[in-house]
């Protein structure tokens, strides 16, 4: 997109007026707008990079002159700032730019997403474009990331963002076999809110892979508590950590092998079947580590609210 074209984008997309480019007048007047009432529209200049680019307004009166008079200010204001390599979603998307031409602005909600691979990020973000609805938006962000903007339809397959999440990992994972880390920003409730709900992905993504890398899916919400605890004096996280799991709570922290019990039984929503067939094991050996966690610990994984507790103690122990 040439310089003059990112110009009437902008322009478009922040007035509604219907700019277009054209040939510099050969007399200007100094304060850069003219109106040719023969042909009935307003023209203003701008000058950066060199030269001089001419755009008009349809209309030749007072408020056509004062209105092309603040576009012309406007440009210059913003002039330095207008990258011609830019993408406008992600320039958007990061905070840097307007909701571009072509996104929907009424009470449309989307799914968002942050995706990293740190492999052949092309085919992760290629797969992800064949896979976006048109409605949808993907992304090719900085450092790794692909951004998903998927527009939650009323009549979605899905029950959350974090179950499209899941299949998401898992179609990318079978049909072109890289792996994925993928942070759920939760639903902005209008394009207004996506680079409110990008950052909530990008930032469960960051602090997911640091406090528990062995995941490939992390919440927001989620880490958005354990922000919370970070914040805390360490003695009160300790405190809260011994309080949930018990006193002998480091006993099954540091056994690998209950853990990666814990962490799969987890990821397989509390599914002692599905769960053993992942890790390769009768689902009585399953249970087994499952009632020495409980023993351990006080808390029994297999019901939902001791679970959450689990996981969130777990993850705060790891943070401290």
């Amino acid at each position: 997109m040439s310089k003059s074209n990112l110009i009437t984008e902008r322009i478009k997309r922040v007035s509604g007026v219907d700019v277009e480019k054209c040939d510099v007048p050969e007399e200007m007047p100094e304060s850069g707008v003219l109106s040719d009432s023969d042909v009935g529209r307003t023209v203003f200049t701008v000058f950066g990079e060199g030269k001089t680019r001419a755009f008009s307004i349809p209309g030749a009166g007072d408020s056509e002159r004062t209105l092309a008079a603040l576009m012309r200010e406007y440009v210059n204001s913003v002039f330095d700032r207008l990258d011609i390599n830019d993408d406008p979603m992600r320039a958007f998307l990061e905070g840097r730019g307007d909701i571009p031409l072509g996104v929907h602005i009424g009470k449309t909600n989307y799914y968002v997403f942050a995706i990293y691979s740190d492999a052949r990020k092309k085919s992760v973000g290629e797969y992800i474009n064949t896979i976006a609805g048109k409605n949808d938006f993907a992304v090719d962000m900085t450092g790794g990331i692909t951004a998903l903007c998927k527009r939650a339809e009323n009549d979605n397959d899905y029950r959350s963002a974090g179950e499209f999440a899941l299949v998401l990992r898992e179609n990318i994972t079978e049909e072109i076999k890289e792996n994925v880390k993928i942070g759920v920003g939760g639903i902005a409730r209008g394009a207004s809110e996506l680079p409110l709900y990008y950052g909530y992905a990008k930032s469960a993504l960051v602090n997911g892979a640091e406090f528990d890398p062995a995941s490939d899916i992390y919440s927001y919400k989620e880490y958005a508590l354990i922000k919370v605890f970070s914040d805390l004096p360490r003695a009160t996280v300790e405190t809260y950590v011994k309080i949930a799991l018990d006193k002998n709570y480091r006993e099954v922290l540091a056994d690998e092998e209950l853990m990666a019990a814990a962490d799969v039984f987890l990821k397989h929503s509390l599914n002692i079947s599905e769960a053993s067939r992942s890790m390769y094991v009768h689902r009585n050996t399953l249970i087994y580590r499952l009632d020495k966690i409980e023993r351990i610990t006080g808390l029994d994984i297999r019901n939902f609210n001791d679970a959450m507790t689990f996981r969130t103690a777990y993850l705060i122990y790891k943070m401290m």
